[in-house]
C-alpha cells in the first residue's frame, strides 16, 4: 500500500510542482491519472483472462467507460479523498522518479503485449470460422454439374 501511496504522492507532486496546478487541480489530475493506470492494469488481467478463455470478452464500449467512472470513485474515496499519501513525509529522489517511470512504460508495454496476442488469436478463430462454414454453392457450379 505504501507503494501505491508513493505513486500517488509522485503524481500529485508532479502536477502541483512542475506543472503549477492549483491544489484542486492537482488533485483532479492526480485522480485522473492514476484511474487511468489503475482501469488499464485491470483491462490488461482482464483480456488475459479471455485469452484463457476464463471469461468472453465484452464489446460494449460503454461499459468499459462505466467500469473506469467505478474505478475512479473507489479510488478516490479510498485512497486519495483523505490525502494519506501526503502524511508519509516521502522524499522526490531520482530512485523513486525512475521506478515510477518504469511502471508506467511496463503498464503500457505489457498491455499491448496481452492485446496483440488476444488480437492474434481472435484474427486465427475467425480465419478458421470462415473457412469451416459451408459456402453456397453457385449457379455457374450447378451449370458445370449439368453438363458433366
Amino acid at each position: 500500500m505504501k507503494a501505491y501511496y508513493y505513486f500517488l504522492f509522485r503524481i500529485y507532486e508532479l502536477y502541483k510542482d512542475k506543472m503549477k496546478e492549483s491544489d484542486r487541480m492537482a488533485l483532479s489530475s492526480t485522480i485522473a491519472v492514476s484511474t487511468t493506470i489503475i482501469s488499464v492494469n485491470l483491462i490488461t488481467v482482464y483480456i488475459a483472462a479471455n485469452y484463457f478463455g476464463l471469461i468472453s470478452i465484452v464489446t460494449n464500449k460503454s461499459l468499459i467507460i462505466i467500469f473506469m467512472v467505478i474505478i475512479g470513485f473507489i479510488n478516490f474515496y479510498f485512497f486519495i479523498r483523505r490525502r494519506e499519501y501526503l502524511n508519509f513525509n516521502f522524499k522526490k529522489d531520482r530512485k523513486g522518479g525512475i521506478l515510477i517511470v518504469a511502471f508506467i512504460i511496463l503498464t503500457f508495454a505489457l498491455t499491448f503485449s496481452v492485446v496483440q496476442i488476444n488480437r492474434t488469436r481472435i484474427f486465427k478463430e475467425r480465419k478458421d470460422d470462415v473457412c469451416k462454414a459451408s459456402r453456397k454453392e453457385s449457379l455457374e457450379g450447378k451449370i458445370r454439374k449439368w453438363f458433366e
